[in-house]
């Protein structure tokens, strides 16, 4: 009975140990992977700043590009050329799908 639990116990061990093995290879494929992922990052980090900065400036372009708007739709000359640029952008629709 103990030689069949000296094998048993050694069987387990072997098994553990070959575990242990097959986790430490993931743990270096996972550490390899984050370190790479680290150095894209690093590398990518001024052009995500430029397109931070591009982004900034679009937004600041379209905030002041409807104030203006805004403010030419409350004059009554803003109101009509509204409308006759609507009309126009609408001719030129119908005569593209015809």
């Amino acid at each position: 009975m103990s030689k069949s639990n000296n094998i048993l116990q050694k069987n387990l061990e072997e098994e553990n140990i070959l575990k242990q093995d097959e986790l430490l290879e993931k743990v270096q494929k996972l550490k390899h992977v984050s370190l790479n992922i680290q150095n894209y990052i690093k590398n990518e980090q001024p052009s995500l700043n430029k397109l931070n900065n591009d982004y900034d400036k679009s937004i600041d372009m379209v905030k002041k590009s409807i104030n203006g708007i805004g403010k030419l739709l409350k004059s009554s000359f803003g109101q009509n050329t509204c409308f006759l640029i609507c009309v126009v952008f609408m001719a030129i629709f119908i005569l593209y799908l015809l």
